[in-house]
């Protein structure tokens, strides 16, 4: 009987230290969290008119409006010439906005050009993309709705461009972005 009472009282005494290691190691964890990461659904990076990297928007999660009229955001009003994209997801659409009220309004003084990615992922910094892996935004003036760009894998949903606007350049007049990412299926 004495046999089992000593190893009944070692194992309690076992269980007892056990669980204290695992609580304390609980603890330490809790107090220095492992940095969670973030995924990353690709970006869309800016150049000014002498090709120099102005700003980059990353592609959210699910939606996003970026007014560069507005304090604190990363890119600034009526500064970006040109574009690129890299690890875009398929059928992501990314519109581009000349006025500050961010509209797609068809007035005589607002363009507007709104874009689909076909490919996954839409990424021009890899083959067989030509050889200066931007877009300007005038480069959309001649385009229409259902223009496949070449080698860009993306395309144009809609266009516009006022009668006012139709002579100007529309190089560094952009003021707000939207981009919406397309949800998987589950």
């Amino acid at each position: 009987m004495k046999l089992y009472t000593s190893l009944f009282r070692l194992t309690a005494c076992a269980c007892l230290a056990l669980y204290g290691a695992s609580s304390a190691v609980s603890a330490s964890s809790e107090n220095s969290p492992i940095p969670e990461t973030k995924a990353t659904y690709g970006d869309i990076i800016f150049f000014n008119s002498k090709g120099e990297k102005k700003c980059t928007l990353s592609i959210p999660e699910t939606k996003d409006f970026f007014d560069f009229s507005q304090s604190g955001q990363s890119c600034e009003n009526n500064l970006m010439a040109s574009f690129t994209l890299e690890n875009v997801p398929s059928a992501t659409f990314i519109r581009f906005f000349e006025n500050e009220n961010c509209s797609d309004a068809q007035t005589n003084d607002n363009f507007f050009i709104h874009l689909k990615t076909v490919k996954q992922p839409t990424d021009w910094g890899t083959p067989p993309t030509p050889p200066t892996p931007t877009m300007n935004f005038n480069d959309f003036k001649k385009r229409e709705a259902g223009d496949l760009i070449p080698n860009r894998y993306i395309r144009v949903e809609r266009q516009w461009e006022g009668s006012d606007v139709a002579n100007e350049d529309w190089d560094e007049r952009i003021s707000c972005v939207y981009i919406e990412r397309s949800q998987p299926v589950n």
